[in-house]
């Protein structure tokens, strides 16, 4: 595995409303199962000695462990790509020195809004401020930082001001990432975007990177424009149905050791690392199926897509976001259906 999307606990002081781990999530008391310090260190070891080249660690939110600056300087003291995604409300005056000590090499804060009646709309009452003291003592202990925003029904009409905002408060850049919705989640309703508003924030967020520094705004969201100018007839050759790295250079490693595909795809459990080497994870009865998968192509395998005039263009989309909607990997992407104005279930 090249890379491992590492969640360290699943304990988290807010409750998010677009949070794919709201089912998941416990309270800040130890969780029986979680691996314990030594495990995580040994863990890092296999990362190691797999030759993993970059480690994301995530949440739950991080910070709630309290051996997580311990776990933060081991695994500092490696040579890995490492990122960081946090709320940034715990991010305390020892926090921030201790990550301005060791090598992180994207520290992302995830917030939701530019003004706090919009991201507690989202995070939670007082969230804002919370995240907003991390940022300082960042900035105090001369630690870069980057901001990231799941752009969904209740901000996206703030893209503009939220980059600015970023830009003001010395991010090193911003990103923003388009909200994956669940059916489970019972706030989707709130949260899920219909066409028409995809399409104004992709706008936004075209007009934003041209007028912002060069390479501030991070995000693939604008892409999405491409339904509206391509004409799919001339679109004649396959693609394969996994464009991604699943099942071939990357895995998430649960809280409590378990290992799945995506990040997304919970309820695939393909070992535990207790059980397996890091190292033998891509040799997984699972993890081979999902290489298999991706030798297949959307117009061929994925039955709704076949008559589809959009299935050379889009390719089948993305399986995590199938997998949500469907409970299957071979079923349309509902996103890619949503842009291209055509019914998955036709």
């Amino acid at each position: 595995m090249r890379g491992i999307f590492w969640e360290v606990t699943s304990r988290c002081n807010l409750r998010c409303m677009h949070c794919y781990l709201h089912e998941e999530l416990t309270s800040l008391s130890t969780d029986p199962y979680e691996l314990d310090t030594l495990e995580c260190k040994r863990l890092i070891d296999q990362f190691e000695e797999a030759g993993v080249f970059y480690v994301t660690v995530l949440g739950g939110e991080p910070f709630c462990r309290p051996d997580f600056i311990t776990i933060l300087q081991y695994l500092g003291e490696k040579k890995f790509w490492t990122s960081l995604d946090t709320n940034g409300t715990l991010l305390d005056k020892m926090a921030a020195e201790t990550l301005g000590a060791i090598t992180i090499k994207n520290l992302n804060v995830s917030m939701e809004g530019p003004r706090p009646e919009i991201h507690d709309a989202i995070r939670g009452a007082g969230a804002y401020e919370k995240t907003i003291r991390g940022i300082e003592n960042l900035t105090e202990c001369e630690v870069r930082f980057r901001i990231g925003m799941i752009v969904n029904k209740m901000n996206y009409p703030h893209v503009e001001e939220m980059a600015e905002f970023c830009l003001d408060i010395g991010a090193q850049d911003a990103g923003f990432s388009l909200y994956v919705d669940s059916p489970s989640n019972r706030f989707s309703s709130m949260l899920r975007m219909n066409r028409r508003e995809i399409f104004a924030a992709a706008r936004k967020i075209t007009e934003v990177k041209e007028r912002f520094p060069k390479g501030f705004i991070k995000s693939d969201i604008d892409g999405n424009l491409a339904f509206l100018s391509a004409n799919p007839e001339e679109y004649t050759r396959s693609k394969n149905l996994i464009p991604c790295g699943l099942g071939k250079t990357q895995a998430t490693i649960l809280n409590n050791g378990d290992i799945i595909p995506c990040t997304y795809m919970r309820t695939i459990v393909v070992g535990n690392v207790r059980e397996i080497h890091v190292s033998e994870i891509a040799q997984t009865p699972q993890m081979r199926k999902m290489r298999e998968l991706g030798t297949l192509a959307a117009d061929t395998a994925i039955e709704q897509c076949r008559s589809c005039r959009w299935k050379y263009f889009c390719g089948g989309g993305c399986r995590a976001r199938s997998y949500l909607e469907y409970g299957d990997l071979v079923s349309p992407d509902p996103l890619k259906c949503l842009l291209a104005g055509v019914d998955a279930c036709e």
